[in-house]
């Protein structure tokens, strides 16, 4: 099963060129050229993935679509999450056989024609490659853009620390240097957790008690 770890940290949005000219970053060669992503999150009406953990998106990118399904992890703690993910090539139709999650994967399977656009998230990323140490890997990832759902938004300024190889304590060293110098916070709320804290919000004021 793969497992995606990363700590995420957010940033105010007139500190990102400080961001930038940080010398781990500076240094740091690009990955891939900048890019913007456009992510559209599913769920049924119900949002009964949510329910159950489960998060369900689409990318559009430079080379095409990405079907990807994530399980939920354990309470992120400063920023640092581990959970399985799924990404395969989008066809024109969902498809869940690369799920190895067998709860996940039936439950997919089960809604997949209930299953509706919800809420969107557009930003651009800087993806740069840091080897922090022998045999450490990671990708920085600065995300700057919008989530949007019924109307409303909410900024995402957030630097995402990937772990390609090596010890996650690594990710936690990276991570405490850069803030002893920027404005940096642990994120522990994902995209998709923003995302979907909007769209409850926006059904509150559209319906209120």
């Amino acid at each position: 099963m793969p497992i995606e770890i990363e700590l995420k940290l957010s940033f105010p949005a007139d500190a990102l060129p400080e961001l930038m000219r940080h010398p781990l970053i500076a240094a740091a060669p690009s990955e891939r050229e900048p890019e913007m992503l456009d992510n559209t999150y599913f769920d049924t009406p119900s949002l009964m993935l949510k329910a159950h953990g489960i998060g369900l998106r689409l990318r559009r990118q430079a080379g095409g679509v990405v079907q990807t399904v994530k399980c939920s992890a354990a309470q992120s703690i400063n920023g640092l999450t581990r959970r399985p993910e799924w990404e395969i090539p989008w066809d024109g139709h969902f498809d869940f056989s690369a799920v190895t999650d067998e709860a996940a994967a039936v439950l997919l399977a089960r809604v997949r024609d209930e299953l509706v656009p919800v809420f969107t998230t557009r930003f651009s990323r800087d993806t740069r490659r840091i080897q922090s140490c022998p045999g450490a890997r990671i990708l920085a990832m600065i995300d700057n853009g919008l989530i949007e759902a019924g109307g409303g938004s909410v900024p995402i300024h957030e630097l995402e620390l990937e772990l390609l190889e090596g010890d996650e304590d690594e990710l936690i060293r990276l991570a405490e240097k850069l803030r002893k110098t920027l404005p940096l916070a642990f994120e522990n709320v994902s995209k998709a957790q923003r995302g979907y804290q909007l769209v409850a919000m926006q059904q509150h004021e559209a319906n209120p008690a």
